[in-house]
């Protein structure tokens, strides 16, 4: 088998990257959401489950992106307690819980943790690296003795990352033979990247009641030691087997281990030295945002897919694991359509999820959510798995929030030989290496809110010739104003070579027209870019009555309405009948909010008249809406400002 290379774009460290502007405003309140969910939760200890390590991770990336000592120490005592969780062997991880999953989050915190010492040139990373490799070792050993089976089993190859890092460091071929192992065992994802069989909601395979029996019955033999575990038949890799197959719907459809497992054939090509499997995961992207994709960029899942229906819910943990897969997939295959889906879930879901002062977080956010309530349950079931507002409350959402705009600034500049990539565009500064040149490139920019990126290079050790690739966000056009000469343009990229200084300078303008995205229902959406836009409107907030720390939202006024689109196409596209009105705001600490929104539209819509609730109290679209005579203008701001949003429209024309 072929020793693993770098064949393709190489993330930057994040060490190397310290946000600026906007970002770093929007990652410092996370990092204040970071010490309120530390303060609740018990972590001297890892008693079970996944939310330790998670936590742990997103610390470590902050502590990492904002070059915090103070984080720093607190990643150090909550690494501490993984690695003090290891046992005579290599194996580690709670005594008494059996499922691998919570050990497989540990294992991507602590390469995070390496990242960060090696990142930093600090001590310790080979105690890492130890640990690591030992429990490799372990798993090689047992892997046939020790069964696995649901989520642990359809999550093995999110290890691949963690294996190929050690592999590099130790050249151990045995490795490559246990990435093997967990490709045969595991969930035949790409199986499923070659041809997606899920291609309506997850309910249409497996009832919610046999969903819930089957956890339950996960749960009882997950926990080892629990006295129900102990009236259960023997966890035998035949019990293991049989139960396999009845849980394979599940599991292939569960959101968290899809979102996953769209990066798996990209990292396990790249880790045998496959370059071919790459496209699975492209495939994979396509297939899913078909049958299950949303405005926002993320497909749907309320805990398992969902289908395209805007009032189905979409997980917060699984967006941010989609941050993440979309991240590596784009490294792999530089392709630009998945930088536009990685824009929209970190511009629009991710910070939809969050109060302004990330105070608040939800586990799931609807595209069309005209209230936050923890009486409404989504598909789920789970008593804390609704679209309420979890205030000074441990969640799976507030968990999982630190860690997305960490992973979203490692696409900030993506580099490869003499070439620079930048398929986003963020306010950060970056340290790069380009021919041996060292440079601190910095990149100012209010995008995605303003339309202007300045590059300036503030620091170089000598000149150097470099390309720059600059990626054309969709529903945009661009152009370079000043600074190296352009060698090509199209809608897509504009490649320019220039020579790099200390000094050095140049400019980018996009054209961010509104848009009109129309869905393959017939529902059509409005976008600045990759800013979806949402229908504002005032809205009532409580405290719900059994438990003050959940917040209920609900409008306080009709949310059914359309805009006003022309009949005839321009350019191909389809266009508002009135041109709509902009207001720009100041910038403010917070950018993400509703009060103090960057800017707002004023577009004229109709009232739907027969857009209402159906018998499960959600906004189904009407398949044939009536709308009034009159129409008005209403308000729009960028859905991530939005409490409740209402962001996705029957086509109303003119």
């Amino acid at each position: 088998m072929a020793r693993s290379v770098d064949k393709n774009l190489k993330k930057l460290s994040l060490a190397c990257v310290r946000p600026t502007g906007w970002l770093l405003d929007e990652m410092t309140l996370m990092n204040n959401l970071q010490k309120r969910l530390g303060g609740l939760m018990h972590s001297e200890e890892w008693e079970s489950g996944e939310n330790l390590p998670r936590y742990a991770r997103g610390v470590v990336l902050l502590a990492n992106a904002l070059d915090d000592k103070v984080l720093r120490d607190k990643a150090a005592s909550l690494v501490r307690t993984l690695l003090n969780s290891g046992r005579e062997g290599g194996d580690f991880g709670p005594a008494n819980y059996r499922a691998l999953s919570p050990r497989i989050e540990a294992i991507k915190a602590l390469l995070s943790y390496y990242e960060l010492l090696e990142g930093n040139g600090l001590p310790g990373g080979e105690r890492i690296m130890a640990f690591l490799k030992r429990y490799f070792k372990h798993q090689f050993n047992n892997f046939g003795v020790t069964p696995t089976w649901y989520n642990s089993r359809a999550r093995l190859l999110d290890e691949i990352v963690a294996m190929e890092t050690v592999y590099r460091d130790s050249d151990k071929e045995w490795l490559h033979d246990l990435g093997e192992k967990l490709r045969d065992v595991g969930t035949e994802w790409f199986r499923l990247a070659e041809k997606f069989p899920y291609k309506k909601p997850a309910g249409k395979y497996i009832s919610p009641k046999a969903l819930k029996r089957m956890e339950k019955t996960v749960y009882s033999y997950d926990k080892v030691d629990s006295s129900a575990s102990r009236k259960l038949k023997p966890f035998t890799p035949e019990l293991v087997e049989k139960q396999w197959k009845k849980q394979s719907a599940a599991v292939e459809t569960n959101g968290v281990n899809v979102a996953k497992a769209v990066k798996y054939p990209a990292t396990y090509g790249r880790f045998i030295g496959d370059d071919s499997l790459k496209n699975l995961s492209l495939k994979f992207v396509k297939q899913l945002m078909k049958y299950h994709g949303t405005p926002t960029g993320m497909f749907s899942c309320d805990l398992h897919l969902a289908g395209t229906n805007p009032a189905r819910g979409i997980d917060v943990q699984a967006a941010v694991e989609m941050i993440e897969s979309l991240v590596e997939v784009i490294r792999e295959t530089g392709d630009y359509s998945l930088a536009d889906l990685l824009e929209r879930i970190v511009f629009n879901l991710i910070p939809a999820a969050c109060f302004a002062d990330c105070s608040a977080v939800q586990d799931v956010v609807l595209v069309n959510q005209e209230e936050a309530s923890r009486a409404r349950q989504l598909a789920g079931g789970e008593a804390e798995f609704c679209n309420a507002f979890l205030l000074k409350k441990v969640s799976r959402g507030a968990i999982a929030v630190l860690s997305a705009f960490p992973l979203y600034l490692e696409a900030a500049c993506l580099v490869k030989n003499d070439e620079l990539n930048f398929y986003t565009y963020m306010p950060c500064t970056m340290d790069l290496s380009v021919e041996g040149v060292n440079i601190t490139l910095s990149e100012k920019t209010g995008y995605p809110f303003r339309n202007t990126v300045v590059f300036k290079v503030e620091q170089a050790s000598s000149e150097t010739e470099v390309k720059i690739k600059f990626r054309v966000p969709k529903n945009t056009t661009m152009q370079v104003i000043s600074g190296g000469q352009v060698v090509a343009s199209g809608s897509k990229e504009i490649s320019v070579k220039c020579i790099l200084r200390t000094g050095s300078t140049f400019m980018l303008k996009m054209g961010i027209p509104l848009t009109v995205e129309e869905d393959e229902d017939g529902n059509v959406s409005l976008f600045k870019g990759n800013l979806l836009m949402s229908y504002k409107l005032p809205f009532d907030a409580s405290a719900d009555p059994v438990d003050r720390r959940i917040i209920n939202f609900n409008f306080s006024k009709k949310w059914n309405i359309a805009p006003l689109l022309s009949r005839r196409l321009t350019g191909g596209a389809r266009t508002l009948y009135e041109s709509e009105t902009t207001v720009v705001h100041e910038f403010s600490r917070q950018p993400f909010s509703y009060d103090a929104p960057p800017f707002e539209l004023q577009i004229r819509a109709k009232n739907v008249l027969n857009w209402d609730y159906d018998v499960n109290g959600f906004t189904q679209i009407p398949r044939r809406p009536d709308f009034s005579e009159e129409s008005l203008e209403r308000t729009f701001i960028p859905f991530g400002c939005s409490l409740l949003h209402i962001a996705e429209f029957p086509k109303c024309n003119k």
